[in-house]
C-alpha cells in the first residue's frame, strides 16, 4: 500500500458499519425539533461565523463544515447520532434565550452568554480567543446595544481556557471588571 493510498478514506468496518445502523433504526432521526430549537431566538450573524485576526488571518470559520450541510446520510463510519450533533452545531448567530439573556453560538468552540443587566452586561464563557470575543460582542451590541453601555460588570469564565479573550474583554469594557 502506498502512502497516498494509506490516506484515502476507508469504508467502515463490518461492526461498525452494524453499529451505526442499529443507531439509526433505534434512535427517531425523524423527529426535528432538536433542528427547531437550535434555530430558536435567532437574531443574527455573519456569513460562516467568519472571525479573524486584524492582519486577516482566519481563527475560526464554519465553512470547511459544509460537508454537513444538506441532507445526505451519515456515512457508514460515522455515527448518525454524532453527524446529526454536528449538524445543529452548524447553526450559529446571535440568539435569544429568553428576555435578557443572549448567547452568540457558532463562533468559537465555546458559546457566550450575555445577561442584559440595567447598568451593563454580564459576559459568560469569554471564548477562547479575543477575536472569537470581539467578533461575538461586536455581533451583540449592532443588535442589542439599545442605549446600554459597552461595559461589563461581570465577567464569568467557567472554563480554564480563555484568558486572552477575558483579558482583552476586561480592557474593552474599561470598567471594574471582575473574572470568576
Amino acid at each position: 500500500m502506498s502512502e497516498t493510498d494509506a490516506r484515502l478514506p476507508k469504508d467502515a468496518e463490518p461492526i461498525v458499519r452494524s453499529t451505526n445502523a442499529d443507531v439509526l433504526n433505534r434512535l427517531p432521526f425523524a423527529d426535528r425539533l432538536d433542528f427547531d430549537d437550535a434555530s430558536r431566538g435567532f437574531i443574527a450573524t455573519r456569513p460562516d461565523a467568519l472571525v479573524s485576526r486584524p492582519d486577516g488571518r482566519v481563527v475560526w470559520s464554519l465553512k470547511p463544515y459544509d460537508f454537513l450541510r444538506g441532507d445526505a446520510p451519515a456515512p457508514a463510519t460515522v455515527n448518525p447520532s454524532l453527524w446529526r450533533q454536528a449538524r445543529l452545531n452548524l447553526h450559529h448567530g446571535l440568539f435569544e434565550v429568553v428576555g435578557g439573556i443572549y448567547q452568540v453560538r457558532g463562533f468559537d468552540i465555546a458559546n457566550m452568554t450575555l445577561v442584559e443587566g440595567s447598568t451593563g452586561v454580564i459576559v459568560i464563557d469569554t471564548l477562547t480567543s479575543a477575536e472569537g470575543a470581539r467578533a461575538a460582542l461586536n455581533l451583540y451590541f449592532e443588535h442589542r446595544a439599545d442605549g446600554r453601555s459597552s461595559r461589563s460588570s461581570t465577567l464569568i469564565r467557567t472554563w480554564i481556557t480563555g484568558a486572552a479573550s477575558t483579558a482583552w474583554l476586561a480592557r474593552m469594557t474599561s470598567g471594574p471588571a471582575k473574572s470568576r
